[in-house]
């Protein structure tokens, strides 16, 4: 038995979790540069806000409503993920964090005196009690089943937040009414040519014959098959498969034209993506840096160059010297640029790190001074200690006009509560 718990609008969410006066009013959350609608409230969705939607064909729309926007503030809402999470492992020892605001979890072989739904909905109370966020569970024989779960009592008014399949008829019922394009793990490339052989639901897709499954839909297809059928195919996977690479990159907030402003965007993207491979414990073997000017069309310069390193490494000072190299070949000069990222490549675990007889960095001493810099940026705050590289000019900072605070991790953000006699 496995449930899917899925946090309801969930930036929405985190944005009214600190504003109360939020609460009944239509709510968006804005891409990066403030470009697009990535989070929609209900409210706003009634309005016929659609996801995706660019924010400058809404201006007249915001206004008339009231609607509040928000940009983007992904420190807040990795936070608030967090804590949901920790919650959710207090009610069962699997659990698979599938995305910021999705989590699996495992129910078997655990005491539920009142039923799984009971136990859902004390799951429910718990996140929103301990947490503010709303959540929606479904309840299933497999993953899949589970998904579909979770989006009716999502959807579906008279669930209350919770959906247990249980019987056959539930379980056709379900199926008959989840468009083939829902389904877990069919995608948006398999799901039209499905309908195009009269495949349109979840029930019409299990009524396949299984060999035609797995011939023209290859082995996941047949998996998904088969977990729509009650067959587990997936479990509960709690340690995540380890990184093949890891990417920062953004959309400048306006065109940079010169070297050293398009670096410091590049120190910055570095910097992260060095400070996710030491918390994952891990080492990188190549850098990769890219850049891609301004327009769009065959006639946009776009520019890349990937840099191996002699012995895979964390160090944001290593990384960097590389990463410069790689700018330096990916560069144009008199070109504006509009966005530019690092990819960082062959990463393996970092006590598995071939080491080689020419080295002359002193590994030990990156080490402790990374140590030392994760450690202060972390009970102090992100970015007080960085690297020179990384600058202050921030030109190409992207537009972030409706930033909210960081309520839960600046300490200037914290909310000042008065009393009243």
């Amino acid at each position: 038995m496995y449930a899917l718990v899925d946090c309801n609008n969930f930036f929405a969410s985190c944005e009214r979790l600190f504003n109360p006066a939020l609460n009944g009013r239509p709510v968006v959350v804005l891409s990066g540069n403030d470009g697009c609608v990535i989070a929609r409230s209900n409210e706003a969705k009634a309005l016929g806000i659609g996801m995706g939607q660019p924010a400058f064909e809404l201006g007249e729309l915001f206004e008339r409503e009231q609607v509040a926007v928000f940009s983007s503030n992904h420190i807040l809402y990795g936070d608030i993920s967090r804590r949901v999470m920790s919650v959710l492992s207090q009610f069962s020892p699997e659990v698979e964090i599938y995305s910021i605001d999705e989590a699996f979890l495992s129910l078997d072989g655990i005491v539920m005196p009142y039923g799984p739904e009971v136990y859902a909905h004390q799951m429910a109370d718990a996140v929103l009690r301990c947490v503010g966020i709303p959540v929606s569970i479904g309840i299933a024989s497999t993953k899949t089943l589970a998904k579909i779960a979770s989006h009716r009592a999502k959807k579906i008014a008279r669930y209350n937040g919770v959906c247990h399949l249980v019987t056959p008829d539930q379980q056709a019922i379900a199926l008959m009414e989840c468009p083939i394009g829902d389904v877990w793990g069919v995608g948006r490339r398999l799901a039209p040519k499905l309908m195009e052989q009269g495949v349109s639901t979840a029930w019409d897709y299990i009524h396949l014959p299984r060999e035609r499954v797995r011939r023209l839909y290859t082995i996941e297809g047949e998996r998904t098959w088969r977990e729509l059928r009650g067959e587990v195919c997936y479990d509960v996977d709690e340690s995540p498969a380890a990184r093949q690479s890891i990417t920062v990159s953004r959309t400048f907030g306006q065109a940079v034209t010169s070297f050293n402003d398009v670096y410091e965007a590049v120190a910055n993207f570095t910097s992260t993506a060095a400070e996710r491979l030491r918390r994952e414990g891990s080492a990188a073997g190549s850098i990769m840096v890219f850049v891609k000017g301004r327009g769009c069309g065959p006639g946009r310069y776009v520019g890349a160059l990937q840099c191996t390193l002699p012995v895979a490494s964390d160090s944001t000072i290593e990384l960097l010297q590389y990463a410069r190299r790689a700018l330096r070949g990916a560069f144009r000069q008199g070109e504006a640029y509009k966005k530019a990222g690092v990819i960082l490549g062959h990463i393996v675990p970092r006590n598995h790190v071939q080491l080689s007889l020419f080295d002359t960095v002193d590994r030990e001493k990156h080490h402790r001074l990374m140590q030392v810099m994760d450690s202060v940026n972390k009970q102090v705050g992100s970015r007080v200690l960085r690297l020179g590289a990384e600058g202050g000019n921030k030109a190409w900072q992207a537009q972030r006009n409706h930033l909210s605070p960081c309520y839960t991790t600046s300490f200037s953000d914290i909310l000042v509560v008065k009393a009243k006699e």
